[in-house]
């Protein structure tokens, strides 16, 4: 996940061009209309597949959207209970911890562990690195 200042397909196209490996099989995306035209400029037609939520609800279907709205959900109750507000200037920052949480949802019993380790043998990082501040 990342931020972007709008949901334009001039804004979208590139971040598709750079994040897309050639070897994508198959992009599936929401009923959004921008997609429609921004996905065939980067894969073939028969890569893209839109799905409706309404419908794949109904149809329990292989292909889903249902991951990005996990992980967009997980960031959602996180901003709710944990956050409260976010400043637009770590936005992204917040973004990428709620991808790294859903990522590792499936490692709770070994978490702990984990996040001790890391502090013990990573160096704090500095306010400055923190707030991105450039003096």
């Amino acid at each position: 996940m990342q931020k972007i200042d709008n949901a334009k397909a001039e804004t979208i196209k590139p971040i598709l061009k750079e994040k897309l490996s050639p070897e994508t099989k198959q992009v599936v995306t929401d009923g959004a209309p921008v997609y429609g035209w921004v996905v065939p400029s980067i894969v073939p037609v028969s890569q893209h597949k839109v799905v409706i939520h309404k419908d794949e609800i109904e149809e329990f279907g292989e292909v889903s959207s249902k991951t990005i709205e996990g992980a967009f959900s997980l960031f959602k109750r996180g901003v709710i209970g944990s956050y409260h507000k976010l400043s637009k200037d770590h936005l992204d920052s917040y973004l990428q911890e709620f991808c790294w949480r859903y990522n590792r949802r499936g490692m709770q019993p070994w978490m702990f562990d984990t996040l001790l380790r890391e502090i013990v043998t990573k160096k704090p990082m500095t306010y400055k690195t923190l707030t991105r501040e450039v003096f």
